[in-house]
């Protein structure tokens, strides 16, 4: 699909990890060479999604972010429906949504991309996940990966020290001291399956789950961006199985097939319900603690810049 535009909003975050004053007036230049430009600079959490739907309001052709995930997924929040398109700049740790749609991970040379596509006003129609009242480009999850992105964010010295490093050793402390070898703690429902117990659920609408050292992490090794939702749940998680699983995350995929596993492959909808409340991430963003989760598929709902 193609639409003209002539103008557009930078929202730029500054405490995105790969983000600096030099590389956002660079990037604002690049942009406003070929296009009327507005910059707009965050401050804290949920200021990305203001300013998306100011844009919104006042009649912009697109929002382009320069930061990280979680810049993405606020500025989502604004322009789900809207019809203004959304351009993303790599920025942050992991850059997820921008390495799956296959742009430049140097920021100035994806902006000087960008800016091509913007006026040739090419853009693709895609669906989105939601939690609850949440959209998510990527992935959400209920129980063992929002734990990690809870701790992760909770040190933020280390995340800066050891970068993606500190959600790995997260994840190996989250998982042998609080998951291996426990009772399933979830009810897992979705239309036309029999119900699960399972001990955590991770939900994808594209795929990888994320990135280390720039190998994708094969949460949901069949989701892709177009399709439904896929979701990935274990009934049981024992010690000795996280060498396999790491394995078969980076290279094998066949952990979906595996004894104890569940997956769900391009569903519309699904239910978790838990025992007691569970902590609950989409974008790898931590939003606290959930006793349940509605997860759905919210079809042709974000155009993009591609």
């Amino acid at each position: 699909m193609r639409r003209a535009v002539n103008e557009i909003m930078l929202v730029v975050n500054p405490a995105a990890r790969a983000v600096s004053s030099r590389l956002a007036r660079i990037v604002a230049r690049l942009l406003a060479a070929e296009l009327k430009t507005e910059v707009v600079t965050t401050g804290g959490r949920g200021e990305a999604t203001v300013a998306a739907r100011d844009a919104v309001e006042r009649g912009f052709d697109a929002v382009v972010t320069l930061g990280g995930d979680g810049t993405v997924n606020e500025a989502v929040q604004a322009l789900a429906g809207s019809g203004v398109a959304l351009g993303v700049l790599p920025g942050g740790m992991e850059n997820v949504l921008a390495r799956t749609l296959g742009g430049p991970q140097d920021p100035v040379t994806a902006a000087l991309v960008l800016s091509d596509r913007l006026r040739s006003g090419s853009r693709r129609t895609i669906p989105l996940g939601r939690l609850d009242d949440r959209l998510f480009t990527f992935a959400a999850g209920m129980g063992l990966d929002a734990e990690v992105v809870r701790r992760s964010e909770q040190d933020p010295e280390a995340k800066a020290r050891l970068g993606e490093w500190a959600f790995v050793a997260n994840a190996f402390k989250v998982g042998l001291a609080h998951y291996a070898g426990r009772e399933p703690q979830i009810d897992l429902a979705a239309p036309g399956r029999p119900p699960e117990r399972v001990l955590f659920a991770v939900c994808c609408n594209a795929r990888p789950f994320t990135y280390l050292r720039g190998r994708p992490v094969d949460v949901c090794p069949c989701a892709t961006l177009d399709g439904g939702l896929d979701v990935f749940a274990r009934t049981r998680l024992g010690y000795h199985i996280a060498p396999g699983l790491v394995w078969s995350l980076f290279v094998s995929r066949r952990h979906p097939g595996w004894k104890h596993s569940r997956y769900y492959h391009d569903i519309t909808s699904c239910t978790l319900r838990a025992d007691r409340p569970l902590p609950v991430q989409v974008d790898g963003e931590y939003l606290g603690e959930r006793p349940s989760a509605e997860l759905a598929l919210v079809p042709d709902a974000l155009d993009l810049v591609v």
